[in-house]
């Protein structure tokens, strides 16, 4: 199983550089967001709802502090030379390019691209799971015979567009079941995620996953 551990920096591999630009600006949105929230518990805090409300931008602080201090990194693909954004300056994990579609990894302000046979230590290499799909032959970690089935669960959150009184919009859920194949020897070698249209699955296995897009005909997500 190969992990990211203190071994020697893979060659070949990219240096990251830190965005100044993108660090000064989410120093500036954090400075905004905190200036808000105590502008809003000085002025409308008066309860548990109003003291919330003012603290949201707070949380946005933390979020764009953390943003600049450790995700304004930059570096070119080690694979193929296009620029890869919003690194975080020490370590990564699971990167994927979107110009060649592979992933990438690395440690101490390097990038190098991931060996093709990873098995990760839990699921990380996604894939769009699309409305009808089929699992390669084989244990989703390792490849070998499968056994048996888990079951992996997701829900949705789905707004209605719908306005109807009293009640405007409607959030209800849709619970998604995929049964993945697994060998004796494994379990949890995959996962349910999000994705930028609809759901995504994830493997543990890089090249599972590489066989499932074949397969289905997907790219990397």
């Amino acid at each position: 199983m190969t992990t990211l551990t203190s071994a020697a920096i893979r060659s070949p591999n990219t240096s990251i550089t830190r965005n100044w630009k993108s660090t000064f600006t989410s120093l500036i949105i954090a400075a905004i967001c905190l200036a808000l929230s105590v502008i809003l518990l000085l002025t409308i805090a008066s309860g548990p709802v109003t003291i919330g409300i003012a603290l949201i931008p707070a949380v946005l602080f933390f979020i764009f502090l953390f943003s600049a201090i450790s995700g304004a990194g930059e570096a070119t693909c080690p694979n193929c030379s296009k620029p890869i954004d919003g690194l975080s300056t020490k370590s990564n994990d699971g990167v994927l390019c979107q110009s060649c579609h592979r992933y990438v990894e690395g440690k101490d302000g390097h990038l190098w691209t991931t060996e093709e046979s990873r098995i990760a230590d839990n699921p990380l290499f996604t894939s769009p799971l699309p409305e009808t799909f089929a699992f390669p032959e084989g244990c989703c970690v390792c490849g070998k015979p499968a056994t048996h089935k888990q079951t992996i669960e997701y829900r949705t959150q789905n707004a209605s567009s719908a306005i109807t009184a009293p009640t405007v919009g409607v959030t209800t859920t849709t619970k998604i079941t995929v049964e993945v194949p697994h060998c004796d020897e494994h379990k949890d070698g995959a996962a349910l995620t999000s994705a930028t249209k609809g759901t995504g699955i994830r493997f543990r296995s890089y090249p599972y996953l590489r066989a499932f897009c074949a397969l289905n005909n997907t790219t990397p997500a």
